[in-house]
């Protein structure tokens, strides 16, 4: 299944693993209806982009479903690039004061 977040400017959708990952990252519960305030988007972003920053200074996977979809994470997508979207979102979310909401 897929999540969109939703704004005025844009939607970004992602793979239901990839946006509970992101969300528990950025301290949001996953869950069929959210929102992330304009007031909350800044720092959601600066979480998401360290979190980027430390996993791919680690060298670590995207994420942990290797197994599920049968490879090596050789072909996965890095988090830094998979969220890059996202977080461009809670900037602009932030920029033009409106909120990200899911589930609506």
């Amino acid at each position: 299944m897929a999540i969109t977040f939703k704004s005025k400017a844009q939607d970004v959708t992602m793979l239901d693993t990839h946006a509970k990952q992101v969300l528990d990252i950025i301290g949001k519960d996953f869950g069929k209806r959210g929102v992330i305030t304009a007031g909350e988007a800044l720092a959601a972003a600066a979480k998401l982009r360290a979190a980027g920053t430390a996993a791919k200074a680690q060298g670590q996977p995207a994420d942990n479903d290797d197994d599920q979809e049968g490879g090596t994470g050789s072909d996965h997508v890095p988090l830094h690039v998979r969220a890059l979207p996202f977080v461009q979102m809670l900037e602009n979310a932030a920029k033009n004061d409106t909120d990200i909401l899911w589930g609506v």
